[in-house]
């Protein structure tokens, strides 16, 4: 049987530390016929050398040197690039820079897309493992039970790592159409599944994620980003004040004005709460408690301490 092809897309940028091990370990996958287009955002180190050397020597590598548009725009970009590749891929999935996959990443992927309806837009996730900038194990991003995720919490809370994301071709063609401009490529892809289609998670770790001090990631504690609000935090700023930085209802209104039509009835009514919800009343307390709303990083008790430290404003 032949090997599914898959085009994995990567942005690159001042990545010379890490690039050479994440790249080996994409070229070692197992189970499948791996092609990689790399993008570079205007690096000023070594990574455009690396990429080079390593284009020069393996086939399968598509190297493109560009100006610097955002890590955000490149893999937009990267995704236009892809819709009009000569290559003729089954799937495609997003790749990090600093990350070490592990050998059956893409190919435990593709045995669960090659399952799914591919007139919609599938996509499969997975946990990952932390390491430090040695390559150390540190602990797994899903510690615990296996999360759950239902349509409020995707609103709120946000998606799965973007470096996880294996996708089919329907997601592909789908995001380059209804290109974002209000948040992440891959909070935008996972939007587009999740609600038109298709999204698999594996609980098992399936790639090794690296933090360290040049990573978005590298000062997590406690389910927060240093500098980011943590997930209570989020909940209360999308309810009662002013737009975070990343703004979650002024994305969900960008989505819905995009796919309303394509939509269920049960998700459009969804939408237009979630989308009024700095200020209607009515629209707090649909969020905070209805069933599609579960909170799924904190236990019972929190979730409902959490509900009513929001509806009394005393975070």
């Amino acid at each position: 049987m032949k090997n599914p092809r898959v085009l994995v897309l990567m942005s690159t940028y001042n990545g010379e530390r890490f690039l050479e091990e994440q790249l080996d370990s994409i070229l070692s996958q197992e189970g499948v016929d791996v092609r990689l287009l790399v993008r570079d955002d205007g690096s000023k180190d070594n990574t455009c050398q690396i990429m080079s050397d390593y284009a020069s020597k393996h086939q399968n590598i598509e190297f493109k040197r560009c100006e610097n548009v955002g890590f955000v725009k490149s893999f937009s970009e990267l995704v236009k690039m892809a819709v009009f590749s000569d290559i003729n891929a089954d799937y495609y999935a997003f790749a990090d820079q600093d990350d070490i996959w592990m050998p059956n990443k893409l190919a435990t992927a593709c045995d669960v897309l090659a399952t799914k309806d591919n007139s919609k837009p599938n996509l499969f996730t997975s946990n990952s493992m932390q390491v430090d900038a040695e390559g150390r194990e540190l602990e797994l991003f899903h510690k615990g039970p296996e999360p759950k995720f239902r349509k409020g919490n995707v609103l709120v809370f946000g998606t799965e790592q973007g470096c996880s994301m294996v996708f089919n071709r329907k997601a592909l063609e789908i995001y380059s159409e209804h290109e974002p401009t209000l948040t992440w490529h891959d909070r935008w892809l996972y939007h587009i599944c999740y609600f038109l289609g298709s999204v698999t998670y594996d609980h098992r770790p399936l790639f090794y994620y690296r933090r360290h001090e040049k990573n978005a990631l590298a000062n997590h504690k406690a389910g927060s980003l240093e500098g980011e609000p943590s997930k209570i935090v989020r909940v209360y700023r999308i309810l009662f004040v002013e737009p975070p930085v990343t703004n979650h209802v002024e994305m969900a209104r960008e989505f819905y004005d995009h796919f309303a039509s394509h939509l269920k009835k049960e998700d459009q009514k969804l939408f237009q709460r979630f989308i009024v919800c700095r200020k209607s009343i009515a629209s707090k307390i649909y969020i905070l408690f209805s069933r599609h709303f579960i909170y799924p990083y904190y236990d019972a008790n929190e979730g409902r301490l959490l509900k009513w430290l929001v509806l009394a404003g005393r975070l």
